[in-house]
């Protein structure tokens, strides 16, 4: 590890530790009735922090913990963390140690899925066996489902989703299972549903579109601005539209045009 990214960790444990306090309370009112408890989200939260400050030190001692904590699913974990780091960014955060914090995160929640997913394979198997896959590749669907950013396939003659990976699930706080077959309308904003039927219309009549901002709302009533870019795709004779969505921050939230 070179001694400016250790600095630069160092000062991401120096920003979730003052504001620590004020990024439990605020997972808490996102994350409302939804899954881990809060006393679970509190420690889950600590752990995070701990792997901060052991990676600041060395990358090769930064291991996940969640001892004591495997009665809890992946994704009630992964959303937790994902939540807590989108908070602690919107106090006011360097570049440098939001892009920290980010890389920190996708890393966090790797070891999650590594220590609890075979816990969660075998009920999840018979669910899988039938998951539309439009990249059924097994290398290209490992990709898909590691990267940080929202992945969505929309079925553009049914409007509904058609696919997504692990990192949707935790933007829209819901699972693969709920979110397959939805309409995608039905998560997005109410101050947005105008831009998203344009959207939709101009996707559907095969025209090109660039970066847009669109909100997302979740099932607990919470709203989640999004960065989203938009590649067209067909696969078994289905016209998918493949939407990459990211969290808009300060720095990501210039540049991107509604439809």
């Amino acid at each position: 590890m070179g001694v400016d990214e250790g600095a630069v960790l160092r000062a991401a444990v120096a920003h979730l530790e003052r504001y620590r306090s004020a990024i439990e309370v605020e997972v808490n009112r996102r994350l409302a009735r939804a899954e881990p408890a809060p006393e679970v989200r509190a420690e889950v939260i600590r752990r995070f922090r701990t792997f901060v400050r052991l990676a600041s030190l060395s990358a090769d001692t930064a291991r996940v913990s969640l001892d004591g904590l495997g009665g809890n699913t992946s994704l009630a974990l992964e959303n937790t963390i994902s939540a807590a780091v989108q908070i602690a960014v919107s106090f006011d955060a360097t570049p440098e140690v939001s892009a920290a914090l980010f890389d920190m995160e996708s890393r966090f929640r790797s070891g999650v899925r590594r220590i609890l997913a075979p816990e969660e394979r075998e009920d999840k198997h018979e669910r899988n066996k039938k998951r539309p896959t439009p990249n059924a590749g097994r290398r290209v669907r490992g990709a898909i489902d590691r990267i940080s950013d929202t992945y969505v396939a929309l079925n553009l003659d049914s409007s509904t989703i058609f696919d997504v990976n692990p990192a949707a699930e935790a933007l829209f706080a819901s699972d693969a299972a709920r979110l397959i077959g939805s309409s995608m309308s039905t998560y997005i904003a109410p101050v947005d549903q105008a831009s998203w039927r344009e959207l939709e219309s101009r996707l559907d009549a095969g025209e090109d579109s660039g970066p847009i901002e669109l909100t997302i709302a979740r099932p607990n009533g919470d709203f989640v601005p999004v960065e989203v870019t938009i590649a067209s795709h067909s696969i078994s004779g289905k016209r998918l539209a493949i939407f990459i969505a990211r969290e808009r921050t300060k720095s990501l939230s210039t540049g991107a045009t509604r439809p």
